[in-house]
């Protein structure tokens, strides 16, 4: 059975104009059906290629998808951000952990519900407003006042959540912040 039909096409591989005799017909010759063959052929296998290098880059990716608990390095490597700052979420208390010795286990689920938070809950606390010169003690003054190493006294304002100011070349923090940590009465 033959048939007379006569449909004007563009060619999916060189875009020109042809006469096709079908209503299926891709290409203009079979010399375009070739050619477009080869560059899916072609396109395929470097699309693969790249694939397999990728998995290769990182091995344990595809393993450390399949797991419902994760050490920190696995952490940072399935969610693309670096070590200290999965310790940085874990010390702020919004990021439940179990710790076995000294490994630190987060559950995947905890990760994916961290960073499926809006940034405004996870990570901005509001502003504290400056309390002003009078109100606040430099950082020199509370280490010579309380007898506190530098160290200690920033580890101390970091683990407590304290704001500091800087205003100057100084940092500033406020008194009654530092007044409770050390029980220091009001006169």
């Amino acid at each position: 059975m033959s048939t007379n039909i006569k449909i004007t096409r563009i060619c999916e591989f060189c875009q020109n104009e042809f006469i096709a005799k079908t209503t299926k017909t891709q290409y203009c010759s079979l010399k375009c059906s070739s050619r477009a063959y080869k560059a899916r052929t072609r396109k395929s296998k470097i699309d693969e290629s790249n694939r397999q290098t990728e998995i290769a880059r990182q091995p344990h990716l595809e393993a450390v998808k399949t797991k419902d608990f994760l050490s920190v390095n696995q952490a940072s490597l399935l969610f693309g951000i670096s070590r200290r700052t999965i310790y940085r979420i874990i010390s702020r208390g919004e990021l439940d952990i179990a710790k076995f010795g000294a490994r630190t286990v987060i559950r995947k689920c905890d990760m994916d519900t961290f960073f499926s938070m809006p940034l405004e809950q996870s990570l901005l606390r509001p502003v504290q407003e400056f309390p002003g010169l009078e109100n606040c003690y430099t950082i020199s003054q509370i280490q010579q006042k309380f007898g506190i190493s530098p160290g200690a006294l920033y580890m101390l304002i970091q683990r407590q959540g304290i704001a500091k100011y800087s205003v100057g070349k100084f940092n500033y923090v406020a008194k009654k912040d530092i007044d409770i940590i050390f029980n220091v009465r009001e006169k």
